[in-house]
């Protein structure tokens, strides 16, 4: 039998002086099972650090190679920036670069 994933509730207070971003954040984590703690809590600062209008993680989380696990898109769809987690392949980032203005 497969593990599930396990929801974490996360309430952020975001303030971005430097930006100007003053956001409070109700996210709902989902830590997929083979994914440590270090590397949640690691996504979930850089959602924070990276916040604007459309930000969102991906669907498929962890295991989903074909998407960012983090990514930011305007009202119409268009992929503006590409945020990955660690130290990505270099075909990866080659990926990234061609379908995102920003990774």
């Amino acid at each position: 039998m497969a593990l599930s994933a396990t929801m974490y509730h996360v309430q952020v207070n975001l303030s971005d002086v430097d930006r100007g971003v003053y956001q409070p954040l109700d996210l709902r984590l989902a830590r997929h099972p083979s994914e440590s703690m270090r590397y949640l809590l690691t996504r979930t600062l850089a959602y924070c650090l990276s916040y604007e209008e459309g930000i969102s993680f991906s669907k498929g989380g962890i295991s989903s190679t074909d998407e960012a696990p983090i990514s930011v898109r305007d009202p119409t769809g268009v992929l503006l920036a590409w945020i990955d987690i660690g130290s990505p392949s270099a075909e990866r980032l080659h990926k990234a670069s061609k379908a995102a203005r920003q990774a």
